[in-house]
């Protein structure tokens, strides 16, 4: 009745040897791991991952529309494509929980292919992490030293500056992918060998390495983003104040507004970011003090129920950026109604040349 991906581990002797020599005792049994991942993946997880998903494909289009010669619109088009390949591989990670999937006679073990595309969602979110940490530097300097900005955030610089961000997290991950080989595992339940995963027996020290690089990278940004983010709300309150006791011309006034609302903009994805990524930040920090707590440790089942909760977070956060662009942008709502409306005409126009 459970899953077989998830019983698999619990009855190698990896972790038979875990569970005898470890004194703590097991905080979620493999049966309670299966509901709740059952409820999780197949339920809200999975609806806000397909919008998501249908979101960030609707942002890259309208970016690209607007074209690729403002840093601002460059970096939120860097930061819609990672979060698409994000909600992609989680997409996948929801789907493999389902139990029509896991009814399928797959040729290989799906946890194992899992844990592959967890770490693939991982670089992902950590170019989401960097991007959002540019857009908020970016932001924050352009209001304290705004005749500076022009020439250190370029578009060319922007664009390098997301390639650079790319490498880097992917080979951050490259210890993780390197513990993990490819191999032929003899899977006892259903008397066949499949394709899947073996860890090497050193990865211990390799991967102390490894998450202590994938965890401090990620901190920086994250703390990069609370401090500008900060920074920005005490400017916008100073700002408002001065513009109510000051007089200035309307051109003025409007070219203040229209920068006061990109800010306002960044500050509102920033905020969410803040809440949606604060819990993983704390659970990655907990994992370097405790060995226990990782995909082969005594609390594997703890471990995976977390971040099926953390992963919903993550799309949410990936998800809802469409409506704040909607609601704060009113060049990105005229490219949306525009590019909606000449759908709507033409099918219209093809029905009335049906008729």
């Amino acid at each position: 009745m459970f899953d077989q991906n998830l019983t698999t581990f619990a009855n190698s002797e990896i972790h038979k040897h875990l569970m005898k020599t470890s004194t703590r005792q097991v905080l979620l049994t493999d049966e309670a791991l299966y509901y709740f991942l059952l409820v999780n993946f197949w339920g809200p997880a999975l609806a806000v991952c397909i919008l998501g998903i249908i979101t960030n494909i609707l942002n890259i289009i309208i970016f690209s529309k607007q074209g690729v010669r403002d840093t601002v619109n460059i970096s939120l088009l860097g930061l819609a494509t990672s979060d698409l390949g994000s909600l992609i591989t989680l997409f996948y990670t929801n789907i493999s929980f389902m139990p029509a999937f896991t009814a399928l006679d797959l040729p290989f073990v799906g946890s194992d292919v899992s844990y592959i595309v967890s770490w693939c969602h991982l670089i992902f979110t950590r170019v989401s992490t960097w991007i959002t940490a540019y857009i908020t530097l970016e932001r924050c300097l352009c209001v304290t030293a705004p005749l500076r900005v022009k020439n250190l955030f370029t578009p060319k610089r922007t664009v390098l500056y997301l390639i650079v961000v790319y490498v880097l997290m992917l080979a951050c991950a490259c210890p993780m992918f390197y513990t993990a080989r490819p191999a032929i595992i003899f899977d006892t339940l259903k008397n066949r060998t499949l394709f899947g995963i073996s860890f090497l027996e050193e990865r211990n020290k390799i991967e102390t390495i490894g998450f202590m690089t994938n965890n401090t990278i990620p901190t920086l940004a994250f703390i990069t983003v609370a401090i500008c983010t900060a920074i920005l709300v005490l400017t916008l309150r100073k700002k408002s104040k001065w513009r109510r006791q000051a007089t200035t011309s309307t051109a003025k006034t409007v070219v203040a507004d229209r920068d006061s609302k990109v800010v306002k903009m960044v500050v509102l994805i920033s905020t969410i970011f803040i809440i949606c990524y604060f819990p993983g930040a704390a659970v990655f920090v907990y994992m370097l003090l405790d060995s226990d707590l990782r995909i082969d440790g005594v609390q594997r089942n703890l471990i995976i129920a977390i971040f099926s909760i953390l992963f919903h977070l993550e799309s949410i956060n990936a998800g809802v950026n469409i409506f704040i662009y909607l609601s704060m942008s009113s060049k990105f709502r005229v490219t949306f109604m525009s590019m909606v409306c000449f759908n709507c005409n033409k099918l219209t126009g093809r029905n009335k040349h049906h008729k």
